[in-house]
């Protein structure tokens, strides 16, 4: 009898890296986007800035012209605000707060808001800005 000689089998991996791709597009594509609230606020311009990655479990808190504070969109007092971002740190310490304050907002204002969320436990705290594309200063 003549044996054949066995052909050791193979995966096609070729076409992985195109799969691969296409399941990318498809997340990219179907997936929803957090946008920030929609509150009339004029945010400062900054040149070049970093974008954050925005995921359900970061707290908004928003200050106007007029002072008036917004958490996470609902109106009401700072003292109430802080309360409640020291009720949602206290079972997640991890959360991000997105701090939305108007460009005509003193910094002795926010820097105030600052040590205050800092004084409730806020380790991650970042000040929202338009940002412009390039980078650097504009010329005038």
């Amino acid at each position: 009898m003549l044996r054949r000689k066995r052909v050791s089998p193979s995966v096609p991996v070729s076409s992985m890296a195109d799969i691969a791709f296409l399941l990318l597009v498809f997340f990219m594509v179907t997936s929803v986007l957090d946008s920030d609230p929609d509150l009339p606020i004029d945010l400062p311009d900054v040149p070049g800035g970093e974008q954050l990655n925005k995921k359900i479990a970061n707290l908004y808190l928003t200050a106007d012209t007029e002072r008036t504070v917004y958490f996470n969109s609902i109106k009401m007092p700072m003292n109430e605000a802080v309360n409640n971002i020291r009720a949602k740190l206290s079972t997640n310490p991890d959360l991000k707060i997105l701090l939305h304050a108007d460009q005509n907002l003193t910094y002795e204002e926010i820097d105030k808001t600052f040590e205050t969320l800092k004084e409730v436990g806020a380790l991650k705290i970042s000040l929202v800005t338009k940002t412009t594309q390039g980078g650097g200063l504009k010329g005038n």
